[in-house]
C-alpha cells in the first residue's frame, strides 16, 4: 500500500508512506458515518428516517519507519505534526491496481512511539468521504 496526499487546491502528490520501500503498514481503517435525519410520522407512533447525503469520515493510519538515526526519528515526528496541523488535504491510497481518493482530510489527531531509529506514526484524518 502506498500513501500519498496534497494540499487542497495544489498540485503533485506527496509521498507519506509505502510499504514496498520498507514502511511497514500497520493499520488502515476507514470509518464512515452516514447522516439520518429522524423526524415524527404523520400520525405514526414511530419516525421517518430520511438519508441525508452527509457523511463523516474517520480514517486512522499506523505505519512504522526505520530511520538513519534516531536524531532523524525524532525530526519526522515534528515533520508530520507541521505537515498536517491546521490544514485540508487530499489523501490517495494505493493498492495494486486500485486507487481510492479521501477529500477534504483534516488531520483529528496524531500518536507516535519511537524507539531508537524506529518510530511508529499514527495518524487520524477526518474526511468528507471516498472517491
Amino acid at each position: 500500500m502506498t500513501v500519498n496526499y496534497q494540499l487542497v487546491g495544489g498540485s503533485g502528490w506527496t509521498l507519506l508512506f509505502n510499504e514496498a520501500a520498507g514502511d511497514a503498514n500497520e493499520k488502515f481503517a476507514p470509518s464512515f458515518r452516514d447522516t439520518v435525519d429522524k423526524v415524527p410520522g404523520y400520525g405514526t407512533p414511530s419516525q421517518v428516517k430520511i438519508p441525508m447525503a452527509n457523511t463523516d469520515g474517520n480514517m486512522p493510519f499506523k505505519w512504522s519507519s526505520n530511520y538513519a538515526t534516531p536524531a532523524a526519528a525524532l525530526a519526522s515526528i515534528k515533520t508530520l505534526r507541521t505537515t498536517f496541523k491546521g490544514v485540508s488535504i487530499n489523501l490517495q491510497v494505493i493498492e495494486g491496481a486500485t486507487t481510492v481518493y479521501f477529500n477534504n482530510a483534516t488531520l483529528a489527531s496524531s500518536a507516535h512511539d519511537q524507539h531508537g531509529k524506529e518510530c511508529m506514526h499514527q495518524l487520524t484524518f477526518d474526511t468528507d468521504d471516498i472517491s
